[in-house]
């Protein structure tokens, strides 16, 4: 759920990108039906099917308006139901079919918790209590603010986490600065230090943390329901996080040590005063409320499911699945008394009109198309076009995945970026003969590290929108943490994958 980018970023991008967006989107908007017209005029090549050169035009179509955001993404992540099935490419049925993949239902009962754990401010409680056990040294507090955003977004949407922790952190900025020069952007490398490397810390941590859990991001889950569906492949909650979980805290740790200590020195800085601060701020939060304990208790409860499914398989006669756990956890609070004058139930269906339904759209539509892409045969062409390719290195080729990925999430939303990739990747895959997951997990992983542009991501829109940085501040944060992202999932996943995940 750390990912909610896909709908999102008309909103809090928006600050960053500014009237970037008009002219983009105004040709996006022509250009992506030109574009599929022209594939349906055009006869298909020598060795091109028909349905494979429709579907070529029509995932250049998606790209296109998915890249310029000419409509709302979840919008265009409907064309797959509206033209499959008029092109005799797909049934109706099979097009439909991957919007109620229970993936799905596993996202959209995993934002229900996120949801209430957001409504109770248990989130706010969380945050503070891992970031006053930072010390009194700037850099401690800096992987305090990271560890907190981090934990927080591999459960919480990123974009929620993100402004849970800005407030936070410019208000202890706000005490570093008293008495010391202007920290904003036209102020000195020096004195900025301490804003950049806190601000980024937050945006990278709450994009890091969505690795680590299958419902941390839509492209984890994308990629779990689409290596299940076409490769029987059934990778759960506790198979995720034997990988994603430690990969993520090896980034995070060398993210807040990149930050810090060689991209923006901080770690001699001393902070007075830092501790009344952070007792005050949590005296705001006042003590536990019954529906806070509550909460706390449904989440606990569905995350440990979670982690035992497959004991409690083997203890009870019952058969379990991920998401089956997320759509009872999110019952029980629809059921569960609040204690609260406030609202009755810990949540009630007025609630839901912040789930990111969008996001969800947009998870089925990358399953549409991409099982179009393979039962087209577009994929299998596409492994064909790069059978130089194959003479390569395995390692050397998922490092061009990851690159690829990293590159295309930078301008797009990840989630359409991997629904585009994951496709192309699984067949090149079953043609140089070596397991999927190994260039599919690349393209999961990728696409949670876009470090270096305001609009890759809403958490990177949110701190930049605090008028404490600039593009390039957020460039030279995010380069040398990209080269180590992209050797360290290449790595990772190379090692490790089939091991932990098979």
């Amino acid at each position: 759920m750390a990912d909610t980018d896909e709908t999102g970023q008309e909103g809090e991008a928006a600050v960053a990108k500014g009237s970037t967006v008009d002219w983009r989107a105004r040709i996006g908007l022509m250009l992506g039906p030109a574009i599929f017209v022209l594939f349906l005029l055009v006869p298909a090549p020598t060795g091109f099917d028909p349905a494979a050169w429709w579907v070529l035009g029509l995932t250049l179509f998606m790209a296109t308006w998915w890249i310029s955001e000419a409509l709302p993404l979840p919008v265009t992540a409907l064309l797959p139901i509206a033209i499959l099935p008029v092109l005799d490419i797909t049934s109706m049925e099979n097009a439909t079919a991957p919007y109620a993949n229970p993936i799905i239902f596993l996202f959209m009962g995993g934002f229900a918790i996120a949801l209430a754990v957001q409504r109770w401010d248990l989130h706010r409680r969380m945050a503070l209590a891992i970031v006053a056990r930072s010390g009194n040294r700037l850099h401690a507090l800096v992987g305090a603010f990271m560890l907190a955003t981090a934990g927080l977004s591999m459960w919480v949407s990123n974009t929620a986490t993100a402004a849970l922790m800005l407030p936070i952190a410019l208000s202890v900025l706000g005490l570093i600065e008293r008495g010391a020069s202007p920290q904003g952007p036209g102020a000195s490398a020096e004195s900025r230090r301490p804003a950049l490397a806190l601000l980024l810390g937050i945006a990278f941590a709450a994009n890091i943390g969505g690795m680590a859990t299958i419902i941390g991001s839509p492209p984890n889950a994308l990629t779990a329901a689409y290596l299940g569906d076409r490769h029987g492949m059934e990778i759960g909650f506790l198979e995720w996080m034997t990988l994603g979980l430690p990969l993520a805290a090896i980034l995070l740790v060398l993210a807040w040590w990149l930050l810090t200590r060689w991209v923006f020195p901080v770690h001699r800085v001393e902070l007075n005063g830092l501790r009344a601060l952070l007792d005050e701020q949590r005296a705001t939060v006042g003590r536990w409320s019954t529906a806070e304990k509550r909460v706390a208790a449904v989440f606990l409860l569905v995350a440990l499911a979670w982690l035992t499914r497959p004991l409690l398989e083997g203890w009870l006669p019952i058969s379990l699945t991920d998401a089956g756990i997320a759509i009872l956890g999110a019952g029980l609070l629809f059921l569960i008394p609040s204690g609260s004058m406030e609202q009755r139930r810990l949540l009630a269906w007025d609630n839901t009109r912040e789930l990111p339904w969008g996001v969800l759209l947009l998870v089925g539509g990358g399953l549409s198309l991409g099982a179009a892409i393979e039962s087209s045969g577009l994929a299998e062409l596409a492994a064909d076009a790069l059978v130089i390719a194959q003479t390569w290195p395995l390692i050397l080729i998922m490092a061009g995945v990851v690159l690829l990925t990293m590159t295309l999430s930078h301008v797009t939303s990840n989630t359409a970026t991997a629904a585009t990739l994951l496709p192309l990747v699984t067949a090149f895959a079953l043609s140089m003969d070596v397991p999927v997951l190994m260039l599919a997990l690349p393209v999961a992983f990728a696409a949670s590290v876009a470090f270096m542009l305001p609009v890759a991501t809403p958490p990177n829109a949110i701190v930049f929108a605090s008028n404490r940085l600039q593009v390039l501040d957020m460039v030279r944060g995010g380069a040398l943490l990209s080269v180590v992202a992209l050797v360290l999932i290449s790595l990772a996943v190379y090692v490790f994958a089939e091991a932990l995940l098979v």
